[in-house]
């Protein structure tokens, strides 16, 4: 019996004006978004190959952190398709990969992380209360535990 082998991306999406991520669909949007820059940058065959195991496993829009599955073979074509991204939804955005990983438990930890990182610059920045900061970097905890699995 042969396993599959995954690789889980930690990415960050900013958007360029400074609003967080539409709460509607945003799996999706960051699964379209990401096959479109697929397509565009290695053509149909790329693309076809990726699909196999490409998931979008966690999406936060406060944050803008994401957790995206895809395939050991096609991890770096993924990468490169991250990282061109430009606009999600018609709203332009960055995205960059700040973690890459085999095993989930990594994987969870840099998103847990990621997220505390991104809530004190949302603390810092006013749009999050200091003394709910706390309580939503545990529910976020939480939620990366039940979502990011095999």
């Amino acid at each position: 019996m042969v396993r599959f082998k995954n690789r889980y991306l930690v990415v960050e999406i900013a958007h360029n004006d400074g609003r967080a991520m539409e709460e509607r669909g945003k799996e999706r949007a960051v699964l379209d978004t990401l096959r479109e820059s697929l397509r565009e940058n290695f053509g149909d065959v790329g693309l076809g190959r990726a699909l196999g195991a490409l998931s979008v496993r966690y999406v936060d829009a406060m944050t803008g952190v994401c957790v995206v599955r895809c395939g050991r073979e096609v991890a770096r074509e993924v990468r490169g398709a991250i990282a061109t991204i430009q606009e999600m939804r018609g709203r332009r955005a960055a995205a960059a990969v700040t973690h890459c990983g085999g095993a989930v438990r990594s994987t969870r930890e840099a998103c847990v992380r990621r997220v505390e990182t991104r809530a004190l610059a949302l603390v810092a920045r006013g749009r999050l209360k200091v003394e709910h900061a706390d309580a939503w970097v545990e529910t976020q905890r939480q939620v990366i535990q039940s979502a990011v699995s095999n």
